[in-house]
């Protein structure tokens, strides 16, 4: 039963592998011309990068509508090459045939046309913005890491409405996602219209849910065991060889770089036919189901694939390459100490009251670099400090900071505290702690960027302070009226060329901070600071990046595991580095 359950996806292997090396290439070569057309676009407007705090410009130019056109085309795109061909090439294979990969892609390409209607829109959301989210179903490569910002589930698991509600949502769709799976095969394989395909979906899931449930499950826990396997061999042997005595530094760093390559070796396969295998999956369940369990899998003629062999030929050798490369270069390779300093969020983090004077002084106490504080002005112009809309959640009080006087914010307490002003946060600051300044809520306009920079110049703190903001046209504002301050962008989501934007400093959400992204800010004399990083493992890994700064909540775990990462003996450095290059 198990080899039964095997063969198709053995003997599918060489076709795959093919169709993965030549849909990424075509994907590649439209997402380079989709990208000199988008670039085109900004710089006929005066932009190199559009971003979440200057998304007005999509809405209110021709221009941007025409690179929303573009993204959205682009999206039906990777749709047509990674799902439908895909789809087109199983069904080929699950009947016995030989299909040609290439005339797969192009079938796939012109199956287009059946989806240019509003269902067809609706899969094409689903497929590239919701499954990703939800973390289960058919997805495409370009919106595989989609994500919600830390930032945003933060507020939703911290609010038990948001959270049941939000659950609730996920659970609704993934229900639909689930009744409708086959929506796809009906069009592709069977030529039938979006209407009656939905129908024969929801049937064939109805009349088949214990089994197509059963199988489901069967093939995650297969994947989902695959990959823990992989991560534990990477992680577990590793230390095992630390352990070992009397091993010289080199020796464990071979030895440890080796365990390392194999588990990237195996993990480059798992990730390579994940989704195919899962396509597969259910279109051998749609011809099930399909024909009430009459469908049988056409075996193909056994053969070794050239193609095949070449990749476990690769694999070998990028195992060779990896250890070799790692030993020899370590000192290079890897870090030896933590470049990145901590900057305490809202002040001192989970040390002391947010965004008080007292964060400031645990920051301090923990030799965190610097203190992001966040700024809204009172009804009478007056600057204090609050992240919120209102005061309802740290003070008890529901009311906006420019709904109340500066006299009546001033018998507020936070935690025992007293609610700062800018001025106030600048005198604790100084000469102890490098202060972000965020621009922050409805009140953040011209003019607080005015007075905030009045009142650093008036403190002597120019070089002691960064001001922030999600708000991209406050920030270049202040970089074109006061070049003489330092600025800082909050960016999460962007397009383009992000690191030419006009700021000292780029802020990226943890999941956008790639090596990538940390190369190009370096390459254009910027500076990057990641936020907001909480837990361990990702403290770790921007730790080891090159990263020029980590904003984070928990300052005295930071703080010790920069110590430690500091200590390390040099073995203990590769093992890290690898670890950091592999969960990457």
């Amino acid at each position: 039963m198990i080899k039964k359950r095997i063969l198709p996806f053995k003997q599918a292997v060489p076709a795959i592998l093919l169709f993965q090396i030549l849909s990424k290439a075509v994907l590649a070569l439209w997402m380079i011309l989709f990208g000199l057309l988008a670039r085109l676009l900004l710089f006929g407007v005066g932009k190199v990068a559009v971003s979440s705090g200057d998304l007005g410009f999509l809405f209110t130019s021709w221009q941007g509508y025409l690179l929303i056109a573009l993204s959205i085309i682009t999206l039906f795109v990777y749709l047509a090459i990674d799902i439908n061909a895909l789809i087109i090439l199983c069904g080929r294979l699950l009947r016995g045939e030989k299909p040609s990969v290439l005339k797969c892609i192009k079938d796939g390409l012109l199956s287009l046309k059946k989806l240019l209607n509003w269902q067809g829109v609706l899969i094409v959301l689903y497929i590239a913005l919701l499954s990703p989210i939800l973390g289960m179903g058919i997805t495409i490569s370009l919106t595989s890491s989609f994500y919600i910002p830390s930032f945003i589930t933060s507020v939703i698991f911290g609010n038990p409405f948001y959270l049941i509600g939000c659950a609730v949502v996920a659970l609704a769709l993934l229900i639909i996602g689930n009744l409708y799976v086959f929506i796809l095969h009906g069009v592709l394989l069977d030529n039938l219209s979006m209407k009656e395909s939905a129908k024969r979906s929801l049937a064939l899931i109805k009349k088949n849910v214990k089994n197509y449930l059963k199988e489901m499950v069967i093939f995650f826990v297969v994947q989902l065991l695959l990959v823990a396997a992989t991560y534990l061999f990477a992680i577990t042997l590793p230390m095992l060889v630390m352990s070992l005595q009397g091993l010289s530094d080199l020796t464990m760093a071979v030895l440890a770089t080796f365990l390392f390559s194999v588990s990237l070796a195996i993990l480059i396969p798992l990730n390579t036919f994940f989704a195919p295998f899962l396509i597969l999956k259910l279109t051998a369940l749609y011809f099930t189901y399909r024909s009430d369990g009459e469908w049988t899998y056409q075996e193909r003629k056994k053969r070794v694939s050239p193609l095949v062999i070449v990749f476990v030929i690769f694999i070998a050798v990028l195992i060779a390459a990896l250890t070799v490369m790692s030993a020899l270069f370590s000192d290079d390779l890897f870090r030896a100490d933590v470049k990145a300093g901590i900057i305490a969020h809202r002040a001192g983090g989970f040390e002391a009251a947010e965004n008080t004077a007292a964060g400031i002084d645990a920051a301090y106490k923990y030799g965190a670099y610097g203190s992001e504080i966040d700024i809204q002005r009172t009804a009478d112009g007056y600057y204090v400090v609050n992240h919120d809309d209102t005061f309802n959640r740290t003070a008890g009080v529901d009311k906006k900071p420019d709904e109340m006087t500066l006299e009546e914010v001033k018998k507020l307490r936070v935690n025992g505290e007293p609610v700062p002003t800018l001025e106030e946060m600048l005198d604790s600051s100084r000469d102890r702690v490098t202060l972000l300044v965020e621009l922050k809520g409805s009140t953040a306009d011209n003019k607080m960027a005015d007075d905030a920079v009045r009142i650093i110049k008036e403190k002597g703190m120019v070089d002691q302070t960064i001001v922030i903001s999600l708000k991209y046209n406050l920030i270049e504002y202040i970089e074109e009226t006061y070049p003489e301050i330092n600025t800082g962008y909050l960016a999460f989501a962007s397009f383009g060329d992000t690191s030419s934007l006009n700021c000292d400093y780029l802020a990226l959400e943890e999941e956008t901070a790639t090596d990538e992204n940390i190369d190009s800010i370096h390459e254009n004399g910027k500076k990057i600071f990641v936020w907001t990083v909480d837990d361990e493992d990702s403290l770790k890994q921007f730790m080891l990046s090159d990263a020029d700064g980590i904003i984070t909540d928990d300052v005295s775990g930071a703080a010790k595991l920069k110590r430690e990462l500091d200590e390390r003996p040099p073995y203990r450095r590769i093992i890290d580095g690898l670890t950091y290059m592999f969960l990457q």
